[in-house]
This record gives structure tokens, C-alpha cells and sequence, in this order.
């Protein structure tokens, strides 16, 4: 498989209990990715339920619309089940905090809908820990506890949306930590091969000599325990955090100069 491609095929054929965190910054990205999760969930025959905002879900029905996906037919059929992700949130919180029992209510309910009209897979889109996210890192990461529950209870599948920026020093510093350790996959770029590209150039720049900086990268990998599957590259700026710390602001500056004109 092509390495920018590496993400297609976890979006279209995803194990039960999977658990993904898509980065983003472009929308674009996040139209195209949740579009094949949805696209290919449809085609295979499962249920599919969409928590999303507005915005974000029409861009995902131009992209739906693009590939012959006739969505209102899965609606009617009970297949597809989408939900405005702000009043979804808001039916569970109580004060600050996501209840337990209520949002077992909540998604629990929905998920025995598709299963009532006759589909037992289900995967899910939601952008609630996203919203949350921005107010409350400690509520989402609850909220991030209580989908891990369900997906293994009910052995759905869930792709999450977070708009954060892959080359921001700033959430290296324990934000992206805890989305990894959340989910079983990250998803940090929509091109892998590009990534890994700017990644080898930026340790190259910065600690010097391709033999140098390849040896220091290999021994970093080699004990960098990863929270989550994702690409070499991406663990490769992680693991500079965790051992490296006082490199990896200059790292990442070098690796966005590197993805974003290559």
C-alpha cells in the first residue's frame, strides 16, 4: 500500500473495538477521511451512526454525494443515524462531566436502534470529545473512557475528529499523549509518506548527519513504548518529547517547514 495512503484501509474495514483519533487542520482532510469511513461502512452493509456538527457533516455529504452514496436511502432504512454532535453532548453532561449512566442512555439507545432495524456491525463518527476538548481536557478524556467501555462492550467500531494542529509544540506537552493513550490507532496526516520525508529531514538539520540523526531516531523508536499504532514518523516526534525534550520545538518547526513545501 502506498504510505499516504496507509490510513485508507483502517478507515474501510475497521476491527470491531477499534478506536481511531484523526488529526486535522484542513477540513478537507476530515471530509475525505469520514467519508470513506461512512462510504465503505454503508457498501459493507453495517450500521452507521454520525455525531458531527453541522458544518462538518455537510462537507462529508459532498463527499458521500461524490461517490454515489445515496444517503437518504440509508436513512429511511434505519442503516445511518446522524445526530447534531453539540445537543448530543449536552443530553448527557451533568455540570462539567459526562455521566455514565446517561450517556449509556444516550449512545447505548442509538445503537440498539440500528440493531432493531437489523444491523448488528456498527461504526460510529462522533466530534464530541472535540468540542469538549476546547473547554475541558479532563471531561474529555472521561468521555474518551466511557466509548472505550461501549466499544468493547458492544464491539463497535469509532472515528474521532480532533482539530488540532500535528505540528503544534503545544499540544506535544501532554494533549496528544492522552489522545494516544485513548485510542488504539492515531491518525496524525493525511500523507504518511510526506510525513516521513519531513520527519528524516528535520532530525537530519537538527543533531546533524544523516548516520548521526538515523542511529539517534532507530534508539528512540526502539524505546519509545507507543499508546497507539501510527506511523514510524509521528512516534518518532513523540519519543523526541519524551527523551529529548529541550530539541523538539526546533524538530517540529523543521518537520512543517519540510511537510508543508514538499
Amino acid at each position: 500500500m502506498n504510505a499516504a495512503m496507509a490510513w485508507h484501509g483502517l478507515l474501510s474495514t475497521p476491527l470491531p473495538g477499534t478506536h481511531v483519533a484523526q488529526l486535522y487542520k484542513d477540513r478537507d482532510f476530515l471530509a475525505r477521511a469520514v467519508g470513506r469511513w461512512v462510504g465503505d461502512g454503508l457498501r459493507q452493509g453495517e450500521a452507521v451512526i454520525v455525531i458531527a456538527t453541522p458544518l462538518h457533516w455537510r462537507a462529508t455529504l459532498r463527499e458521500l454525494d461524490q461517490h454515489h452514496i445515496p444517503v437518504e436511502r440509508f436513512e429511511r432504512r434505519g442503516q445511518l443515524v446522524v445526530r447534531d454532535a453539540e445537543e448530543t453532548l449536552a443530553a448527557f453532561m451533568i455540570e462539567s462531566a459526562p455521566d455514565r449512566h446517561r450517556f449509556r442512555a444516550v449512545i447505548g439507545g442509538v445503537i440498539d436502534a440500528v440493531n432493531d432495524a437489523g444491523f448488528r456491525k456498527v461504526r460510529g463518527f462522533g466530534e464530541m470529545v472535540d468540542i469538549l476538548r476546547r473547554t475541558d481536557l479532563t471531561a474529555t478524556f472521561q468521555l474518551e473512557a466511557l466509548w472505550n467501555e461501549l466499544l468493547v462492550e458492544r464491539g463497535i467500531a469509532l472515528l474521532c475528529g480532533y482539530s488540532l494542529d500535528t505540528f503544534d509544540p503545544a499540544i506535544y506537552r501532554g494533549v496528544l499523549q492522552e489522545v494516544s493513550r485513548s485510542h488504539s490507532h492515531l491518525i496524525p496526516v493525511e500523507d504518511y509518506a510526506r510525513l516521513e520525508y519531513a520527519v528524516e529531514r528535520a532530525y537530519d538539520e537538527v543533531f546533524g548527519g544523516e548516520q548521526d540523526a538515523g542511529d539517534l531516531r532507530r534508539a528512540l523508536l526502539q524505546h519509545y513504548p507507543r499508546l497507539a499504532a501510527m506511523p514510524d514518523a509521528e512516534a518518532a516526534l513523540l519519543a523526541l518529547r519524551e527523551y529529548v525534550p529541550e530539541t523538539a520545538d526546533a524538530v517540529l518547526a523543521s518537520v512543517r517547514r519540510h511537510y508543508e513545501t514538499s
